[in-house]
């Protein structure tokens, strides 16, 4: 009798089994996690032999290689090509293709609903089909409504359930400083129905018929192979559909395959992501309802939370966020070097084996099971560097996952995809329309990078240490701290740092507060950090201070220049200048798309009574602190 995968893994992993025995399609959610595992550990392989603080990026208008820039070996399958494919014919053209059937969706209908273009989506799973759940503000959430993505009843729709009060804690049993928590208002606090969402995005796409009346296309089980870019007229790309090549052509090719995409892994030869998170849950009913510790409560989402100190140099952090009825997702992840060796099976079953400490389970019911790596990218560059993390090809872009853009503090890709997706797709609907589809134009239409990249430093905090580098409660005793200095900037600071959106003035509150509660911070620093990764904590502060002080001259300038825009000679010139130079007017969007990000960032966050309390009493800011921090809001804004 031939064994199942799920007997196969019960000696090894027998919580996992047993857990796993009585949820629904068992075996395809395994076949999924083994992928990702053996997915995942091919990227690994592929960039083990580069040093990423010394060797510089490899241009982005060539295919990297091996032989190039100091690599001593090629590992990684090349996927993307030059020249124009002549074995095959193309069997449809479309103006984009998306690769991967994520949240890619949630940019494609966008493209063919406001800009009427046509598109392609293909998934070697199922399009639409997700195996994380999501969760992100009511404000951020509104993005989908300013893009003309959905209605205000379809967004209703689609929310789940809002929360109260969100919770961040940290366990203090053995730490040598006073515990602190926060409680948060408006971050993470819309519990998101993933699957509803991307139906309905599956359900326009496949409805809208662009210009021609040409229908738009949804591949399932199709899988990418490889694409050949003629960089003058289209991209050609394979994929592999019940065993067969088929090719389709397209202005543009857009990766959104994930984590473990292989064109970013070729664009970024063999290495596109700096720091990951592996991440399992499950989304169950039946748990304890209340206030307890162990209860769920259904207006509270626990947004990071630790039970117990780091073991075998993992810290693992808790998440809980309750959905529709009584359902509720909870995960467990850890903080890693992406050098490090992840297996999505063992974690799933620490999970199973930790979930009764964490909360009741004695009468919960497993709906499906929730799994991925949460990527974090290479987004600092040091003065000896070339050019950032490269996101482009000719004719090729990656995004979501594959570009790995989100904060490494809370690695929200749902959230970082929706708070640039309004600005993203504007300017590729003209980069599209005036065929600047090169990939330094392309490289430019990017995720805002500059708080992800100052909150990379941080991340490395949470990752844990061997046992005879570090006490194994030293990542919780740093979160204490970390969240006591946030507590005594105010609900405004800890929301925005939250939310990608922190400015460099609150920031360089933070880093100037930590000292005063916790002088060893600078011992921890220099053995946390590496002289370049400290170098290059200070490069991205520095980005992050020029881009406050472009964005205060930009917006102290535009309500003078803005009735002069508005001129009819002034009109006409601008017309002129698209006309005659969409390069010079494809830069000045692109600046203005990403002050307008900032500036709709830049909302004033109105705290209700309580929104943050800590377990001990509130302290203030040093006199000097205070005046060193006026002194710098005077000369920079909050962005």
């Amino acid at each position: 009798m031939q064994q199942t995968h799920l007997d196969q893994l019960s000696v090894r992993y027998p919580r996992l089994a047993a857990a796993f025995a009585h949820i629904p399609q068992a075996e395809e959610h395994l076949r999924r996690i083994q992928d990702l595992n053996q997915s995942w550990q091919g990227l690994l392989l592929s960039g083990a032999f580069r040093d990423d603080d010394l060797i510089p990026k490899p241009n982005a208008t060539s295919v990297p290689s091996a032989s190039r820039s100091g690599f001593s070996e090629k590992k990684y399958v090349e996927v993307v090509g030059n020249g124009i494919t002549q074995d095959l014919p193309a069997v449809d053209t479309f103006d984009i293709i998306y690769a991967g059937g994520g949240l890619n969706l949630l940019h494609a209908a966008v493209m063919t609903l406001r800009y009427n273009l046509r598109v392609l989506v293909f998934d070697r799973f199922t399009v639409g089909a997700v195996h994380r759940e999501w969760n992100i503000s009511r404000e951020e959430l509104n993005e989908l409504l300013a893009v003309g993505l959905l209605t205000p009843e379809e967004l209703e729709q689609i929310i789940q359930r809002e929360y109260a009060d969100g919770l961040v804690r940290f366990s203090s049993e053995h730490i040598g400083v006073p515990a602190a928590e926060l409680h948060l208002q408006d971050v993470l606090n819309i519990a998101v129905d993933a699957e509803r969402l991307t139906q309905l995005c599956v359900q326009k796409i496949q409805a809208h018929r662009p210009r021609g009346g040409q229908a738009n296309f949804i591949l399932h089980q199709t899988t990418f192979e490889r694409c050949f870019v003629d960089p003058q007229r289209n991209v050609n790309v394979h994929v592999s559909i019940h065993g067969e090549t088929h090719l389709y052509a397209a202005h543009l090719l857009v990766d959104g395959m994930g984590s473990t995409s292989p064109i970013a892994c070729q664009l970024n030869c063999g290495r596109p992501f700096s720091l990951v998170c592996p991440t399992v849950g499950t989304v169950a009913r039946g748990y304890k309802q209340g206030s307890a510790p162990d209860a769920i409560d259904s207006a509270l989402g626990e947004i990071l939370v630790t039970t117990e100190d780091a073991r075998r140099e993992r810290q693992l952090i808790w998440e809980a966020f309750p959905g529709r009825n009584d359902q509720v997702a909870v995960y467990l992840f850890y903080y890693a070097e992406t050098g490090q060796r992840v297996d999505l099976f063992e974690l799933f079953d620490d999970f199973f084996a930790l979930l009764p400490d964490y909360k009741d389970t004695s009468e919960v019911e497993i709906l499906k099971p929730v799994y991925g790596f949460i990527p974090a990218g290479y987004n600092i560059t040091l003065p000896w560097q070339q050019e950032q993390k490269v996101l482009a090809y000719d004719r090729v872009i990656s995004l979501g996952d594959a570009a790995a853009f989100q904060s490494p503090l809370t690695f929200c890709g749902f959230g970082s995809y929706v708070r640039n997706l309004r600005r993203i797709t504007t300017l590729l609907a003209y980069a599209l329309e005036h065929d600047l589809l090169s990939a330094s134009n392309l490289d430019q239409i990017r995720a805002s990078e500059a708080v992800p990249a100052v909150a990379r430093a941080f991340s490395k905090f949470m990752i844990a240490k061997p046992a005879a580098r570090e006490v194994p409660w030293q990542v919780n005793e740093t979160l204490n701290v970390f969240c006591r200095v946030l507590y005594d900037l105010g609900p405004r600071v800890t929301n925005d740092f939250f939310k990608d959106r922190v400015g460099w003035l609150d920031y360089t509150r933070v880093v100037l507060n930590t000292p005063k509660y916790y002088p060893a911070i600078y011992r921890l620093a220099l053995s946390t950090l590496t002289p370049t990764e400290i170098l290059g904590w200070i490069t991205a502060w520095l980005q992050l201070g020029r881009q406050s002080a472009i964005f205060t001259l930009y917006w102290s300038l535009y309500p003078l220049a803005r009735p002069l825009l508005a001129l009819p000679p002034m009109n006409l010139f601008l017309k002129r200048l698209e006309a005659s130079s969409p390069r010079q007017a494809f830069a000045v969007r692109r600046h203005h798309a990403l002050m307008a990000q900032v500036a709709r960032n830049r909302t004033p966050y109105q705290p209700k009574p309580e929104a943050i309390s800590p377990s001990s009493d509130r302290k203030t800011s040093t006199p000097t602190t205070n005046r060193l921090g006026r002194w710098l809001g005077s000369l920079w804004p909050h962005s």
